[in-house]
This record gives structure tokens, C-alpha cells and sequence, in this order.
């Protein structure tokens, strides 16, 4: 907890750019197998600092060459939550991806609002998803 809190605070500082803090929180965050994908959560904690400010990435690489980045404010994504009930980008015909999983946890993040990597998700097919909070 003291390493994520450094991290922050050099990102906060501007020392870091958020794409490193992600990086370093990201290889303090345990894996976890899930079907055919595998998940890396982390372990968050609730920041209140104009937390609906804050951008949410979201980062799709598909097997098929598919790239997409996308860098929306927190309040934008519970609204498309809300409204669509889907997350922008992330492709239903993703294989070996549990769109319903990722999206719980990105749920649950955002009510507890997390900070940092909510889900890394590599398929065995190589589809790649990255969402996280910074």
C-alpha cells in the first residue's frame, strides 16, 4: 500500500506520467486465471479528489489488428454505463474475453472509486483490453 501511495504522489508531483503510474501499479497488482483469459486486478482504494474528473482509458488491441484508445472522464463513463449499460469500444466478438466480468469490475471500481489498473484482460486468441483510472 506505501508503494501505491509513492506512485501516486510522483504522479501527482508530474515526476511520472500517468501511463507510468498505471505501469508500476499495474507490477504490484497479483493475476488471476479466469476461463480463457487471464484477469489482473487490483487492489484499490476509494481517493476523493474530484474523483469524477479523473479520465478513464480504455485500450483495445484486437488479434484481428483492431487498435482503439480512448480517454473518457469518469462522469462520461457512468452515464454510457447507465444509459447503454455497455462500455465504449470493448467488441462483443471478442473471444475468450467475459465482457459481463469486465464490466462488474469496472462497475464496482467506479463506486468504490478506484484509482489505477482495473483490468488487464489477454485472451488466448490475443485480443487485449486495458482499462484503467487516472
Amino acid at each position: 500500500m506505501e508503494e501505491q501511495l509513492r506512485i501516486l504522489k510522483m504522479l501527482e508531483e508530474g515526476k511520472i506520467t500517468a501511463e507510468q503510474a498505471s505501469e508500476l501499479l499495474a507490477a504490484l497488482t497479483p493475476q488471476k486465471e479466469v476461463g480463457a483469459a487471464s484477469y489482473e486486478v487490483a487492489k484499490t482504494e476509494p481517493v476523493n479528489m474530484d474523483y469524477d474528473k479523473r479520465m478513464v482509458r480504455i485500450v483495445v488491441d484486437s488479434s484481428e489488428g483492431d487498435k482503439v484508445n480512448v480517454q473518457l472522464p469518469v462522469t462520461a463513463i457512468r452515464q454510457i454505463l447507465k444509459v447503454t449499460g455497455k462500455l465504449p469500444v470493448v467488441s462483443e466478438n471478442m473471444q475468450g474475453i467475459e465482457l459481463t466480468e469486465v464490466l462488474d469490475t469496472v462497475v464496482d471500481c467506479l463506486d468504490a472509486e478506484a484509482i489505477g489498473d482495473i483490468v488487464n484482460v489477454v485472451s488466448k486468441a490475443g485480443d487485449v483490453v486495458k482499462i484503467y483510472i487516472g
